[in-house]
């Protein structure tokens, strides 16, 4: 039994590992490209502003815009996180729910009534 325990925490960080590097990937990608773009539009509009080339009136136009940008780029990492967590979930659980197949020979078990997930336990 404590080789099958040592496998099963074994696969779990296994699990988790990978998908936090693939996600993780994904995310730093995305997060620096969007950061330059939004730093290349603020250091933009802040020397446009300056020079005198953008009126107030359209500086606060940019303003809007700028806030936008940073709306949508933390809803989008708000986003990617929350698919992070549910692809964590879902193979942590289709892990635990391997195990308990072996042992029960039930074919696949709902976690939580709350949350309504089934898992497939996968080949096997």
């Amino acid at each position: 039994m404590a080789q099958d325990f040592d496998q099963l925490t074994a696969g779990i960080g296994a699990a988790v590992s990978t998908i936090l590097s693939t996600d993780l990937a994904l995310l730093r990608g995305y997060s620096r490209a969007k950061a330059r773009a939004i730093a290349s539009f603020t250091v933009l509009l802040g020397e446009g502003y300056a020079s005198g080339s953008i009126s107030d009136e359209q500086m606060a136009q940019e303003m809007e815009e700028l806030e936008r940008m940073v709306v949508r780029f933390v809803r989008n990492i708000q986003a990617l996180a929350t698919t992070t967590i549910e692809r964590l979930l879902r193979g942590i659980g289709d892990l635990l729910m391997a195990a308990l197949r072996q042992v029960t020979g039930l074919p696949a078990l709902r976690l939580a009534p709350a949350t309504g997930m089934v898992w497939g336990v996968g080949p096997g």
